[in-house]
């Protein structure tokens, strides 16, 4: 058994063999998701910044994007229909 190490983030692990010539954990091989299915419906989540709280969504501005509590429990979501208080108009 072999221990290897993450190139992007330090993980480390046991491998029988390396199969790959770039070493990524699975987390580092993750692509990110388009959209969440949720009891409520479609989640689609924020690919921008985030705030120092690293869950509020904001803009280039710093503002928070869709600001308000998400139905859906994904603080990171931005369909418009999960945000709880959100006034349209």
């Amino acid at each position: 058994m072999r221990r290897i190490q993450c190139e992007r983030c330090g993980m480390e692990w046991t491998v029988n063999t390396v199969r790959r010539s770039k070493i990524l954990c699975a987390s580092c091989r993750a692509r990110k998701v388009q959209t969440v299915h949720t009891s409520q419906g479609k989640c689609y989540p924020w690919h921008g910044m985030f705030a120092a709280d690293e869950i509020t969504p904001i803009d280039s501005d710093g503002k928070p994007v869709l600001p308000g509590v998400r139905g859906c429990g994904n603080n990171d979501c931005i369909n418009a229909s999960h945000i709880i208080g959100l006034e349209k108009g």
